[in-house]
């Protein structure tokens, strides 16, 4: 337990008894050797614990390598793409194949916009680093395969409404 009032670190060469006469300070422990510490026998309320000293034990946080750069997760924005473009190509080629049509659609819409909310989540997770190094194509990709997608919407929603005009 260390005692608060133990100032001895502090302790100047004027401040220590010396041996010859010529001082004008008194010698240590002259006047007896009772302490002057009035609280000496109290628990002490500053004894070193881990909430007393909070920056004795404290690790530094920071990562040893370098710092994580961010980036577009663009393997989600091509696989929405793909899905995309090949939802529009179905819904265009379909002719009267109404289960082509349906496949379209599931795959422009459904599949298409699943993986561009894929895309989005990562990519927000990326820009949460502390440096993220944007993409215009990136940027550009994304409404383009939006674009994509509700072309193919549309089309196999007409080729489905064609199929179910003629019911």
């Amino acid at each position: 337990m260390t005692n608060p009032f133990d100032f001895s670190d502090y302790d100047t060469s004027r401040d220590r008894g010396s041996t010859d006469s010529a001082s004008s300070w008194p010698a240590a422990n002259q006047f007896g050797s009772a302490s002057a510490d009035p609280f000496a026998s109290q628990p002490s309320a500053f004894a070193p614990t881990a909430a007393a000293e909070p920056f004795a034990a404290a690790q530094s946080q920071r990562p040893g390598g370098a710092i994580a750069q961010g980036k577009p997760p663009v393997i989600w924005l091509a696989l929405a793409a793909v899905a995309a473009a090949a939802g529009l190509i179905l819904a265009i080629t379909a002719g009267s194949f109404t289960a082509v049509a349906f496949l379209a659609w599931v795959l422009a819409g459904g599949f298409a916009f699943v993986f561009l909310s894929r895309f989005t989540v990562l990519d927000t997770a990326q820009r949460a680093k502390p440096v993220y190094a944007r993409s215009k194509a990136a940027q550009r990709g994304y409404w383009v395969v939006v674009a994509l997608a509700g072309a193919g919407i549309v089309a196999s929603a007409w080729r489905i409404a064609e199929w179910a005009g003629r019911l």
